[in-house]
Parts: structure tokens; sequence; C-alpha cells
């Protein structure tokens, strides 16, 4: 398993180079992100696919508006491989994202169809080449999205450097004291406040909507097939606190006969607006942080628990063995994280003191 580090800098590779030549043009003109919008109008013109609205938060909402963040982002761009390098693509996305992500690592497998695949130390991100007519993939979940602190660079990174494309954008909104809650959610469903061209999406309902439980319900509306999907779940009882009211709304957008402008990566909050009538209360304005630190919050809380669940009588009779609880902790501490902390962790810890997006 090939493994590129994170300190790699600009030193070369030989088990790469001699394979691989160059991911892009270095003498590419950059545009401005209004050019881009007026190409990307004209393109859009052309082959007449369907343009992603924007809207906006009404003043009246503006005290009651949740805001918006980018939670998930796949972009594809043209890659040969006979004439692009792997090593080439992690140099300059390394570069473009400070080395925030760490090294890349060869899966020694395919992904999505490309016959290749790369993922990264921190985030999830993976990166795909081979196939699927001579292109690349690009894959940020929520973990990665997180890690981006200027997303007005990125964005030109990815438009002018890579010359990508959005192939999938998910925004998501935070109520983290359930005013919008999934009931509400199928209040305007009943309402037809999510209905597109006349026609009524398909709703679908999960967890224990007869009598809740605590382990926390959703509901998905439309279909990721046609390419527009909202998703609103109780994501504080998801992740394990059964008395958290935080209510999570994702919309979910493919490019599938509709163009993602470049611009949602940088007003998130009015693209979630404007997807659907019913989502006027979603704002601009976002601090990630609060989201990142009420994930770990109750994350931390929940392995507590299980923890306890699990270890807690042997706790208790390995104080009375031991009998110093220094010891019991010498014994059996890991120099390791939780996987279901690591994300939030190593966010909190490189950049929980000054991020605010």
């Amino acid at each position: 398993m090939k493994t590129i580090p994170e300190n790699l800098n600009h030193q070369k590779n030989p088990a790469f180079e001699t394979e691989y030549y160059f991911l892009c043009d270095s003498s590419s003109t950059k545009r401005s992100l209004p050019d881009a919008r007026a190409a990307e109008g004209r393109q859009a013109r052309v082959n007449a696919p369907r343009t992603v609205i924007r809207g906006e938060s009404p003043t009246g909402e503006k005290n009651k508006s949740q805001a918006a963040l980018t939670d998930w982002l796949n972009v594809s761009f043209s890659f040969h491989s006979e004439n692009n390098n792997p090593l080439e693509f992690f140099k300059s996305f390394s570069e473009a994202t400070k080395g925030i992500f760490g090294g890349m690592t060869d899966q020694q497998r395919g992904l999505h169809g490309w016959q290749h695949s790369f993922q990264f130390d921190h985030g999830c991100v993976f990166f795909a080449y081979g196939g699927q007519n001579n292109t690349a993939f690009l894959s940020l979940p929520g973990e990665g999205c997180a890690l981006i602190s200027d997303w007005q660079s990125f964005t030109l990174y990815l438009r002018d450097q890579l010359r990508a494309r959005i192939t999938r954008w998910d925004g998501a909104v935070d109520d983290f004291t359930g005013v919008h809650s999934v009931d509400m959610a199928i209040e305007f469903y009943k309402q037809g406040h999510f209905k597109y061209g006349g026609r009524e999406p398909k709703l679908t309902q999960h967890g224990n909507w007869i009598k809740p439980d605590g382990s926390g319900r959703s509901v998905y509306i439309g279909n990721r097939k046609n390419g527009k999907l909202i998703r609103i779940y109780e994501k504080g009882k998801q992740l394990g606190d059964s008395s958290s009211p935080w209510v999570r709304w994702e919309v979910e957008l493919h490019a599938k006969d509709r163009v993602i402008p470049w611009e949602v990566l940088l007003h998130p909050g009015e693209y979630v607006a404007g997807a659907y009538p019913c989502l006027s209360w979603v704002s601009d304005r976002v601090f990630r942080i609060n989201t990142i630190k009420e994930q770990d919050r109750i994350s931390y809380e929940r392995l507590k628990q299980v923890a306890s669940t699990a270890y807690g009588a042997l706790l208790n009779i390995m104080l009375q063995r031991e009998e110093s609880a220094e010891r019991i902790v010498e014994q059996l501490k890991r120099h390791a994280i939780p996987r279901r902390l690591a994300a939030t962790d190593h966010y909190l810890r490189t950049k929980g003191k000054s991020d605010e997006i």
C-alpha cells in the first residue's frame, strides 16, 4: 500500500514519477467568481439544465434565522492517467488546504467506478481516478468540510486550477433548540411547501412516530435519483442524547439536469433557503464551532455511558484490588482516540479556537 506522507512538501517520489506526469496546466488563467457565474450562466443557457435557486432570509425573520453550512462536497475534473500524476494532485491539494488533511494512502481498490482510490489521513476525504471518461473524483464529507477554513480560496482552487465541477453538494442547518422540528417538516409537507413544479415529492419516515422513544426520528423528502433530496432528523438523539432537542435540516443536490454553482460554497445559507419555500428562516451566517462542540459533547457523554455499562462493574472490582485509581488508568488507557470522537477531537485541537465557518 503506497502512502504519500503529509510532510512530503515538494520532494520527488520515483515510485509515482516513473508512471505519471503532471496534473494541470499551471499557466491557466484565473477568473473572478462573478466571471465564473457569468460563464456558468452562458453554459446553462446552452445545455438548458435547471438552475439551483438562491434565496434570501426575510428581514423580519432575521432574529429567528439559523445558519447553514456546507456538509458534503463531491467534484469531478479531467484527469488523464497517462498525463497526470496523483502525486502532483496531492501537492496542489495540500498546498491549497495548508496540509490540514495530512497524507494520502492508496486504498488498492476502486471507488464509485474509478479504478484507483486514495484516502487522506484526516476528514475522511477521498480522491479517485482511472476510467470514467478520463476524470478524477474528490469527495469531502462533513468531517472534511469542517476542516476547510477559507472557502473562498478553496473554491478558486477547485474551479480554476482543477477546472472541476460540483457533482454533489449538501447544505445543512442545525437548530439546536428544536424550534424547526421534524413534526414541523411534516406539516410543511402537508401544506405543499416541498412541491416542485406542482409535483408532490416522495416522503419517507424513519423512527418511532407513533410513540417517540428518544432514539430519534427522521424525514426524507424527495429522491436522490432525481437530484434533489432533503433530510430532516433529530441529530442529537441520533448521536445518543435522548433528551436533545437538536434537529438538522440537510438539502442534498446532485448535478443531474441542474447546474450547481460555485457560490453554494460561499453562501450556503442562501442556497439552502432557496431550495424550498419553507426554508426562508435559514440565514448565511454560521459558526461551525457550535455544531462541532455539540456533536463532540453528545458523543463523549454517550461513550462514557457505554463504558460504564460495559466496564463499570470491572472498574469497581479493580478499585478494590488495585487500591489506586491512577494505577487502573495506567493499566487500561490506550494512546488512541475513539473513532466516534476522532473527527471532532481533531477539529477542536487544530481549529476550534479560531474557526467561525
